[in-house]
């Protein structure tokens, strides 16, 4: 807030400002696309339990109920509780995504990055539950209204119509929009971003620049892997100071994300540190000495031999050389393309290990598995708006908006480096990716309709081929994200947390939670951690091995409060029968769950029944 204030005066206050006109069918494509976004997105999923988005929810709630993004741990306390029970797959984890950061101290820490669980703690404190699961639809709508701006700026109206309406509708984008996890809201950063750089290009006005900077310093904030983006810009950058281009503008962009990227370095390997690492990004020194080493490199180049510099930028913007190296960018990509469509007929299946087991990747199948969601059509089309980019007069405003999915995008397929369950592996496309390759299919669906260079039949049949195309893929996505329209992921969550924390009444209780066999809808991974979070009682793991000793250290920790049991089925625990266990609820839950595939599309709902007991423990203290 202090930064965006602070920009805004200064922008306000910098000479010249480009002048405003109102541009009516630019506004017309924004309430219209708008409009079908809105109807897809709203509302968001009432996601209160489970994997990720769960966490950064619980987290938000508990951020909005203590006012912190970490607390204090009262079972860590050896004096209560000798030893507490931790999760199989971590010996820091108390539930899934809840670290103890410091025993001595009784800390404990959400694994992740804190930027977007605070925004969500925001939106809980202004419009409570409905405030909560609305933000990320938000996020949603305004990322693809950003993007038409940018494709607007840089590739015309009809082709930010296009890509609007395409990536509003696209099933990827729709999921995404309604589940709360970080993913639409970087979205929404990098496109903002975007469209700075892209209104600077355009206009010169430099404040457009500084802001894309924090935007995209806002991005790291938000998710680690926003780290390939800010070397992306760095490199960008370094080009410039060897070519000689860096100018006001470029320094702007660098003003503005410096504002944030000192923090994030410290969110990243201070604050986050064991985060960061545990997903593979490198350390700080190295992260430092690359971008330093690049940065030196750039600023000796141009010291030491600035007609060099000179020289090469004179060459690329020659029309033949644009015209040989885009050819080049373009034979690569075809490669590419071609060679990841084949690739599981090219390789044998990959292999990876995940919480310390080793599981099947479906790397070799990554563009087979994008595919269900743009069609092979659609990723040819993307790679003729890729050829439509390259071949032409070279234009930086349209690099800008093309350049990061076409890099990003060989990365994860490569390896994609998350669970391969879906829709949970698409969440690694959704900030870039997905909406970089909309722009080029939109790019070539617009020079199609648009198509002007015969007269008479041909350019009519381009038309109308371009426009059958169009209508074709809408048909797909439309048909593919109308299935969710009435789906509402994990719903009722939200109320099962409430529910079980109305056994303790208005006391605070402890809640000890019966381990199964581990997976996706374990209930005590499940609910163990909202019921903490969320409802601010006490939450513990029973050990794997029945333990009534385990549980009355909890009784003698806790005096005056009450202990219960939360197990597996209806019938009473056995092994802790000499409790004294009195039965006060039985819960059967039947949790809406989109199917999650490995080698088909995702494509229909299922109900998934949890059924469990809450026992409150009365015969404990010996």
């Amino acid at each position: 807030a202090l930064a965006g204030g602070a920009l805004a005066v200064v922008a306000w206050r910098s000479r010249p400002r480009p002048r405003l006109a109102v541009d009516r069918g630019g506004l017309a494509v924004l309430l219209g696309v708008g409009l079908v976004a809105a109807v897809l997105y709203f509302p968001g999923f009432s996601y209160g339990v489970g994997k990720d988005p769960g966490a950064y929810v619980s987290h938000a709630i508990a951020i909005a109920r203590t006012g912190s993004t970490s607390y204090q741990d009262p079972v860590l306390d050896r004096s209560r509780v000798p030893e507490v029970e931790v999760t199989r797959e971590d010996p820091v984890g108390r539930f899934p995504a809840i670290w103890i950061k410091d025993r001595a101290t009784q800390r404990v820490v959400l694994q992740f990055y804190h930027l977007w669980p605070v925004l969500l703690a925001s939106a809980f404190q202004a419009g409570g539950y409905t405030g909560l699961v609305s933000l990320t639809p938000a996020c949603g709508l305004l990322a693809v209204l950003l993007l038409i701006l940018a494709v607007r700026r840089a590739f015309g109206l009809l082709a930010g119509a296009t890509a609007g309406l395409l990536l509003a509708v696209n099933m990827l984008e729709v999921w995404h929009a309604r589940y709360p996890s970080t993913e639409i809201f970087a979205q929404l950063l990098v496109s903002g971003a975007l469209l700075g750089v892209v209104v600077a290009l355009r206009t010169g006005w430099r404040p457009a620049a500084g802001a894309a900077g924090v935007l995209l310093g806002l991005a790291y904030l938000t998710r680690a892997d926003a780290l390939l983006l800010l070397l992306l810009a760095c490199g960008v950058g370094c080009v410039l100071i060897a070519t000689g281009r860096f100018d006001a503008r470029a320094g702007w962009f660098a003003a503005g994300l410096a504002i944030t990227l000192p923090y994030g370095f410290f969110q990243a390997y201070v604050l986050a540190r064991r985060y960061t690492l545990v997903n593979d990004i490198p350390d700080f020194p190295v992260v430092a000495a690359l971008i330093a080493g690049t940065l030196a490199a750039a600023m000796l180049l141009r010291r030491v031999a600035p007609a060099l510099g000179r020289w090469v930028l004179r060459l690329l913007e020659e029309r033949r050389v644009q015209l040989r190296a885009g050819a080049v960018v373009v034979g690569v990509a075809a490669l590419l393309l071609v060679l990841g469509l084949l690739r599981p007929w090219l390789s044998d299946p990959v292999y990876g290990v995940f919480n310390g087991r080793r599981v099947r990747t479906y790397d070799e199948a990554s563009m087979i598995r994008l595919s269900w969601f743009f069609t092979v059509p659609g990723l040819g089309l993307g790679l003729g708006g890729l050829a439509l980019t390259a071949l032409r007069r070279w234009r930086a405003a349209a690099w800008t908006l093309v350049l990061p999915a076409v890099c990003l995008l060989p990365v994860y397929a490569y390896r994609a480096e998350i669970a391969s369950r879906l829709l949970w592996w698409t969440r690694r496309f959704v900030p870039v990716i997905v909406p970089g390759l909309i722009v080029l299919v939109a790019v070539a669906l617009a020079a199609g309709l648009g198509f002007a260079a015969w007269s008479g039949r041909r350019r009519w049949l381009v038309r109308a081929g371009a426009a059958l195309a169009m209508a074709a893929l809408l048909a797909v996505f439309a048909g593919q994200s109308l299935a969710l329209r009435g789906h509402q992921e994990h719903g009722g969550s939200f109320e099962t947390v409430r529910r079980i924390a109305g056994a303790a009444g208005d006391r605070q209780g402890v809640f000890l939670w019966q381990q199964g066999s581990g997976g996706l809808y374990e209930i005590s991974y499940l609910l163990g951690g909202p019921v903490w979070l969320q409802q601010g009682q006490i939450s513990a793991l029973l050990p794997r091995r029945p333990s009534p000793d385990y549980v009355r250290s909890f009784v003698r920790g806790f005096p005056g409060q009450p202990v219960f049991l939360v197990t597996a089925g209806h019938a009473a625990p056995r092994d802790y029968a000499g409790l004294g266990l009195r039965g006060v609820d039985q819960i059967t839950y039947v949790m809406p769950v989109w199917e999650e595939t490995y080698e088909t599309r995702p494509s229909s709902a299922l109900g998934v029944p949890l059924r469990f007991s809450i026992w409150r423990v009365e015969g404990g203290e010996r």
